[in-house]
């Protein structure tokens, strides 16, 4: 039976291409589950509120409302990380040096492995935004750094056509070679 190619994976041999649909598959399903953590976490917030687990008051938080902002910073710091990460990660030359092997399945896991990284640096801000939430009771807190970790996934979404791309690049070029692709 022949395998289905799109216009990323065709001038993969049969097996890398496999392999490649094989692991952006298993990619897309990790991503989406750690992006369903932000929905429990907003559960969370909005159970405890139900509940007023935390005190409308505001005097009790005012000895930690400093932490507000340098936090945004932090949470808004670790967004751009992942654009960064990304892109220099997974640089051909970058996959080849990271990789534990010179073959394309190990650089398929080496890809896997940038994108895992990926997920959870884009996870953090929304893990800092229920820490504020908890700490200073301002909702808007857990909204902004929910919002940052949204962007940071989007930016994290596994591209399989960029896979594809870096994988042609290493198996055009030379080891010794540094393989060139534009990464995005």
């Amino acid at each position: 039976m022949q395998q289905p190619t799109g216009p990323t994976t065709a001038a993969l041999d049969p097996g890398s291409s496999q392999r490649l649909r094989a692991a952006f598959r298993t990619l897309r399903v990790t991503y989406l589950g750690m992006l369903s953590s932000v929905l429990v976490y907003w559960v969370v917030v909005m159970l405890t509120r139900k509940v007023g687990a935390i005190p409308a008051g505001r005097g009790d938080y005012a000895e930690t409302d400093w932490l507000r902002y340098p936090l945004y910073v932090v949470g808004a710091g670790l967004a751009v990380l992942v654009v960064v990460l990304r892109r220099r990660l997974l640089e051909p030359a970058m996959v080849r040096e990271r990789a534990m092997g010179g073959d394309p399945q190990a650089w398929l896991n080496a890809i896997f492995t940038v994108y895992v990284i990926a997920f959870a640096v884009a996870e953090i801000p929304a893990i800092l935004g229920l820490a504020l939430y908890f700490v200073g009771g301002y909702l808007t807190d857990f909204w902004v750094m929910s919002a940052l970790a949204l962007f940071a996934f989007a930016a994290a979404w596994p591209r399989e056509g960029q896979g594809a791309e870096i994988l042609q690049a290493l198996l055009a070029a030379p080891a010794g070679r540094a393989p060139t692709v534009r990464t995005s």
